[in-house]
């Protein structure tokens, strides 16, 4: 099969993913918007983010898009501050703007019930604020973000490879599904 022909079909194959993608996740917004009961909860898009736009909570999980590849989480400690695992290994207090400083996204979304009202975990502010200025060995998979977040939402100190992993824990420490809305 000549070149053009492959390259022709990989550039229609993607437009089609891209517009499935874009029409599940207005599905998914009409369905929550509607109060029917979803399976899945929302995970966050830059590509389509959520309609619905909440405020920064201490004590909420956040998380970003890093390069189209990744999503990386943090937690907000007050009104402007995100406490964070940075690629460095050292744990950092930062603001808004940084969080999302070299990084792709234009977004920060919060982990948010299905009426949109941010998730609000106690003791995550207390122990997340306590760690900064740490230094932690950092590794993509088994020692990230995720590991971090998980650790000052629970105690627990597990590797957690991906944000799909991530999220089904926390809705199963939640008892309900997962709803990424942007940060206003």
């Amino acid at each position: 099969m000549p070149l053009p022909v492959l390259l022709a079909g990989a550039v229609v194959g993607a437009v089609l993913a891209h517009d499935n993608h874009q029409s599940y996740l207005r599905q998914l917004d009409n369905d929550r918007d509607n109060s029917l009961k979803l399976d899945t909860g929302r995970e966050p898009s830059e590509l389509l983010p959520s309609p619905k736009n909440v405020s920064m909570v201490p004590g909420t999980i956040v998380c970003c898009e890093v390069f189209e590849a990744f999503i990386h989480t943090g937690v907000v400690i007050d009104d402007n501050t995100i406490v964070e695992l940075h690629g460095s290994g050292l744990i950092r207090a930062i603001s808004k703007k940084r969080f999302l400083d070299e990084r792709s996204g234009q977004h920060i979304f919060a982990a948010c019930d299905r009426l949109g009202r941010p998730l609000v975990f106690s003791l995550i502010r207390e122990l997340a604020s306590q760690d900064i200025f740490n230094y932690y060995e950092y590794h993509l998979l088994n020692a990230n973000c995720y590991r971090h977040t998980w650790r000052w939402l629970t105690g627990e100190d597990i590797a957690i490879e991906r944000f799909k992993e991530f999220n089904q824990k926390l809705s199963q420490k939640t008892g309900s599904e997962i709803y990424w809305d942007v940060v206003i």
